[in-house]
């Protein structure tokens, strides 16, 4: 169906659990989207990359929210999501803000399997690992596009929001941006699992990135000056 929820066109399948949330009134990951509409601001960024888009939700709302965001990058590599993010930009006329790629990040370019789950295109997976974790139920998977954020954006000038979102696979694409971190002004918001999380802060803090808040399982990070 096409609905407007929190002033924004969206097309949603009550089916999906996101989507659910958005069309009965508790929109998913509230604080998150507040607290990254307060650093962009905040560290006067102009650039957003979302990182495992999904439907749209952060890269259409922060388009709306923020003209100050000059660009925003929205990676989504599963097909039938990525239709779902192209048609949602459109919706609210932000085709001239909001480029979608259909590919993921990693720290390798090559085709990947992915995991989904029928009713969750929010929970799509990279890792292996939990193919049998027991709140998932994966019941199908296919083949994507992974690209290195490094091999896609060499010398970027920019002061970047990095929101990367990505189940389970958070090491590996930011593993394959380290000379966009390094070479640019970045905060990142980054959801950490468990069983990756101190490699990944560890990861980080050698290269300069400390957590500066926290808000359920997404850590942020910035680079002091």
């Amino acid at each position: 169906m096409i609905t407007r929820r929190l002033s924004a066109k969206w097309e949603l399948y009550p089916k999906d659990w996101i989507d659910n949330r958005l069309l009965i009134g508790q929109p998913f990951e509230r604080a998150q989207l507040a607290f990254a509409q307060e650093c962009i601001r905040a560290y006067k960024l102009d650039t957003f990359f979302d990182c495992g888009a999904n439907m749209g939700l952060y890269s259409v709302l922060l388009g709306i929210r923020l003209p100050e965001l000059k660009n925003i990058h929205s990676f989504e590599p599963v097909p039938q999501t990525y239709a779902r993010l192209v048609k949602n930009i459109a919706l609210n006329d932000l085709s001239n803000k909001v480029k979608a790629y259909p590919y993921g990040l990693g720290d390798a370019s090559g085709t990947f399997e992915i995991m989904l789950e029928t009713n969750s295109s929010g929970t799509a997976s990279l890792d292996m690992n939990v193919k049998n974790h027991p709140r998932r139920d994966f019941r199908s998977s296919q083949e994507i596009d992974i690209r290195t954020f490094d091999s896609q954006f060499s010398d970027m000038n920019t002061r970047a929001f990095f929101k990367i979102d990505v189940e389970g696979f958070e090491a590996a694409v930011l593993t394959g941006m380290e000379n966009a971190l390094q070479q640019n002004e970045c905060v990142l918001q980054v959801e950490l699992w468990d069983v990756h999380r101190e490699n990944v802060i560890d990861w980080l803090a050698k290269r300069g990135y400390t957590i500066f808040h926290q808000i359920d399982c997404d850590y942020y990070f910035h680079r002091p000056s």
